[in-house]
């Protein structure tokens, strides 16, 4: 098993071919053929179906795929070590990100990041499930959420203060309440099974749940319609409160939060460019203040 081996492995997953791997790595049909039949039998397993027109790897080409990238990376990253350069950011970057977050604050900084690394390719995935960086190959997860103990390493991006908001319309028409437990005498939105408020000052209210919904966007959606007073992640909320469309509620009574906006990656002791590349450029964009507080 040889580094040019592991090479040629990505290049036809590259480029979904065994020749054009092979042209690409100055090497003949023949002897790349080879190379990967000797590849599978040394691992065990067959990487791509191959037909007269074309190859696609394998369920067990996939799941090897992003190793394979990674030891590329590691070593390359060590060889420019020793040699006193800096590696270039270059290859598949995968990252998953909470979905309102990644498109409201990630996605539209992504072309200054490209310019800036136009040799990295970005596999993005948008979900509000906590996924696992491993099993999903991740290089870096976001998540929003309060931190829990874990294998990864773990980076802040940003404070996720929450307030309690509702529509001047709303307010107009019931009134503002003066203390949490007003709050019972109010229509409330709920995201989910979030029916126990808790403020800064050890009260705990439990709301009614006039309405309940289970997506951040809709929650907020609902609130700026007049349909009660809700729990609304700063971030998410900061373009509605500028333009008026939401107000905060009781910012006497701060609501507590142990969530906050991380960044985190699996504990290699060698980090990829590409990843080490990415992280700076986040820290960059949220530190020391992120756009939603200026």
């Amino acid at each position: 098993m040889d580094i040019l081996s592991f090479r040629l492995f990505l290049r036809i997953a590259a480029l979904g071919g065994v020749t054009a791997a092979a042209q690409d790595l100055g090497l003949s049909s023949a002897s790349a053929s080879a190379r990967l039949v000797k590849l599978e039998e040394t691992i065990g397993v067959r990487l791509f179906n191959r037909t007269t027109r074309a190859v696609s790897l394998t369920t067990d080409g996939e799941a090897f795929l992003p190793y394979a990238q990674e030891m590329i990376e590691t070593l390359e990253t060590g060889l420019s070590a020793v040699k006193g350069q800096g590696a270039a950011a270059e290859g598949i970057l995968k990252i998953t990100m909470p979905g309102s977050f990644g498109r409201m604050y990630i996605i539209p900084t992504l072309a200054e990041f490209h310019a800036r690394h136009p040799r990295v390719s970005l596999d993005l995935r948008l979900s509000d499930a906590v996924l696992d960086v491993v099993e999903g190959a991740y290089d870096l997860i976001i998540r929003n959420a309060p931190l829990v103990d874990s294998s990864l390493i773990v980076r802040k991006l940003a404070s996720d203060r929450r307030i309690l908001v509702a529509s001047p319309t709303y307010l107009e028409q019931y009134g503002a309440p003066t203390t949490p437990d007003d709050l019972a005498e109010h229509q409330c939105v709920c995201l989910g099974e979030a029916s126990k408020w808790t403020f800064e000052n050890g009260q705990t209210v439990s709301v009614p749940r006039s309405f309940v919904i289970n997506d951040g966007e809709a929650l907020r959606t609902m609130l700026e319609q007049g349909l009660g007073i809700g729990v609304k992640s700063l971030w998410n909320a900061s373009e509605s409160l500028k333009a008026g469309r939401l107000v905060e509620v009781m910012p006497e009574f701060p609501f507590t939060t142990h969530a906050a906006i991380w960044l985190l990656y699996p504990s290699r002791r060698i980090m990829a460019p590409k990843v080490h590349a990415m992280i700076d450029f986040l820290i960059e964009q949220f530190h020391p203040v992120p756009p939603w507080e200026c």
